[in-house]
């Protein structure tokens, strides 16, 4: 949709745009996870998936033949990520309350297996049918949203305690977000996350920029390969990869210890950019992107765990929405990151991460010494 606003609407309304829809998720996060915590899972994620129904089908109507309106569209979107805001915060305290210690890593793996499916498929479908049956895309967006509706009305029972959540009746917004605040174990692992977070996001950042202008362009079997045909190798590779091999590689390492597999996982994540961001041809790329997928693939299902773990008991939700807050920061630091990239250049950027990585592991192990220290006396 950034290339239908920016079409439609040029890039610099684009920009402000797509940052007061991370700023809406942001805040909709926050109020979501007190909520959630107040009047139950279930009720916020059926609310939820009819907002988000009807969002999308604004946007469809938006670009239908007897209407069409760009910023009809952008509200309809505004719609959508305001029910998303809900559902993901709620969806992730229900999954807290459904896992265990043992069992999350499992879990948290097959759900990120699910999930990059889903991105092949939808990538593959959007791709294909984006520029001629846009208005047919969004109908099926809000079909799938009242699907979604339906899924939890009949097959998702609620999860969360109601005793609990009468003892919290009286807490305000304000008092139950001072409270996570206080969590110190929590709050260094925010700080790892935004790190992390930014890892991730030099997909959507420095990346594109790096391969647009540095990538020598290159012919395979006839087929010319030049930057932004590498970006999307890059994310069709790292997927295949993903949807491939990530349930064997969580049993080869499902004996490890959790700072183990965070720290490995960081370290290669990170490394792999760092590669790409000094690799200027397709075969350097190519291992860069390997690189980079494996320390995904390790790293997400331990730090996913861990944050669960983090977030155990009846405040699962207010402990998820405080998280929501980690992704627009650190959307906002890659994106200063970017302005500056063409002051620090290739090598520059490069030696950025190496201390985004760093800033991803250390806060993530002083987090698991503070949580597994009490353990540590205990078993003394």
């Amino acid at each position: 949709m950034t290339i239908y606003y920016n079409e439609h609407m040029g890039s610099g309304v684009t920009g402000i745009l797509l940052i007061i829809s991370n700023i809406l998720t942001f805040v909709v996060g926050l109020w979501a996870g007190h909520l959630s915590d107040l009047r139950g899972r279930r009720p916020i994620m059926l609310f939820s998936t009819l907002v988000t129904t009807t969002g999308a089908g604004i946007a469809t109507f938006a670009n239908s033949p007897v209407f069409f309106n760009p910023w009809v569209t952008y509200f309809g979107f505004l719609i959508l990520f305001f029910g998303y805001g809900f559902f993901n915060t709620a969806a992730t305290a229900m999954m807290v309350d459904l896992t265990t210690s043992e069992n999350r890593r499992l879990v948290y793996s097959l759900q990120y297996w699910v999930i990059n499916m889903a991105i092949l498929i939808g990538s593959a479908l959007s791709g294909w049918f984006f520029r001629d049956y846009l208005m047919w895309l969004l109908l099926a967006c809000a079909l799938e949203e009242f699907l979604s509706f339906w899924l939890v009305y009949f097959f998702i029972a609620e999860s969360f305690d109601p005793v609990a959540a009468a003892k919290k009746a009286g807490m305000s917004i304000f008092k139950a977000y001072r409270m996570v605040a206080g969590d110190r174990a929590f709050m260094w692992y925010c700080l790892s996350a935004i790190f992390t977070a930014m890892i991730f996001n030099q997909l959507d950042n420095y990346l594109p920029v790096h391969l647009s202008n540095s990538f020598v362009n290159t012919s395979v079997f006839g087929l010319q390969i030049y930057g932004q045909r590498m970006l999307s190798i890059f994310l069709i590779v790292n997927t295949f990869i993903i949807v491939l091999l990530m349930n064997g590689l969580t049993r080869l390492t499902r004996n490890w210890r959790r700072q183990t597999g965070m720290v490995v996982g960081l370290f290669f994540q990170g490394t792999g950019f760092i590669v790409a961001f000094l690799g200027t041809t397709l075969t350097v790329e190519l291992v860069a992107t390997v690189i980079a997928t494996f320390g995904e693939m390790i790293g997400v299902s331990f730090l996913q765990a861990y944050r669960a773990d983090l977030m155990e008991g009846d405040s699962a939700g207010t402990y998820s929405g405080f998280f929501t807050i980690t992704q627009p920061i650190a959307s906002v630091i890659s994106g200063l990151l970017v302005s500056v990239s063409g002051v620090l250049t290739n090598v520059g950027m490069a030696g950025m991460m190496v201390l985004v990585m760093i800033g991803a592991i250390w806060p993530a192990i002083v987090s698991v010494r503070m949580k597994e220290r009490p353990k540590e006396v205990l078993s003394s």
